[in-house]
């Protein structure tokens, strides 16, 4: 019987992130009352790695005493270091494996009705769906089960890594100013998730995504959740990303608001 590795983790300074840190992505993210309210960290770990380690080391990342020191979580509008150690992890696997933006053609396609002819995203009769105003068919898309764009994208297909991105950055934050276009919301959800995974070639010439994504929720001793505070809401996410070519790991925690201040 194998044992399992005893994890331990270095913290590592914050990327600059070519897309990401883009000054237009920047002014769109602010535009969607995103920016701020999500905060990226990294971490190194030099133990061995199989896929199958993936629960185990998400675990014991949440139970990790430095990564309690270090992990920011959000307190009102502000990013801090509370150091709490998780007594309980749950976590479920994301799927990752969109190697280009074709996956977004249906989008694209007027025939599907979400956009014109034009690009312009079509417009309906206003209506509120889990506290969203509903008043586009790509936001219909997103949270009306009841209408027949929901159906563009399968159960398997919402639960990709670049979907939950997308969806992020279209639904925005408390101070939303939204799209009339739809290119501008592709543009960013490219520009995050190119930076955030990472794409090796095998040996048959074949692209495939190497980044393991795990959707966590890491609660106190008091069964309260902090990573991300309030689960419930579907834009509090929080993601571990395991790079087994780097031993390293990236955390992603969005969480839903008026505009996050620095620590």
């Amino acid at each position: 019987m194998e044992i399992e590795p005893r994890y331990t983790f270095v913290p590592l300074v914050q990327k600059n992130y070519i897309g990401i840190n883009d000054k237009r992505t920047q002014e769109f993210l602010s535009k969607w009352g995103i920016k701020g309210n999500f905060v990226i960290q990294h971490f190194s770990f030099n133990e061995t790695f199989q896929q199958y380690h993936k629960y185990h080391l998400a675990e014991v990342f949440f139970k990790d005493s430095i990564i309690a020191k270090e992990l920011l979580t959000k307190q009102r509008n502000h990013w801090v270091k509370q150091g709490i150690t998780a007594t309980t992890v749950e976590i479920k696997p994301i799927p990752c494996s969109v190697l280009n933006m074709s996956f977004f053609n249906k989008l694209k396609n007027p025939k599907n009705g979400i956009v014109h002819g034009s690009g312009i995203i079509g417009k309906r009769y206003d209506m509120e769906i889990e506290n969203f105003l509903i008043s586009d068919n790509l936001r219909g898309m997103l949270l009306d089960e009841e209408c027949s764009e929901y159906n563009l994208y399968s159960k398997d297909e919402r639960e990709e890594f670049i979907f939950n991105i997308f969806q992020m950055l279209v639904l925005g934050g408390m101070l939303c100013q939204y799209e009339d276009l739809l290119d501008s919301y592709l543009e960013v959800t490219k520009a995050i998730y190119k930076d955030l995974i990472r794409v090796q070639k095998g040996e048959d010439g074949d692209l495939s995504i190497s980044t393991i994504v795990l959707q966590v929720v890491a609660k106190d001793n008091r069964g309260q959740a902090y990573f991300p505070y309030d689960p419930s809401h579907k834009q509090n996410m929080g993601f571990l990303l395991v790079d087994s070519v780097t031993h390293e790991v990236t955390t992603f925690l969005h969480q839903f608001g008026v505009y996050c201040l620095s620590q």
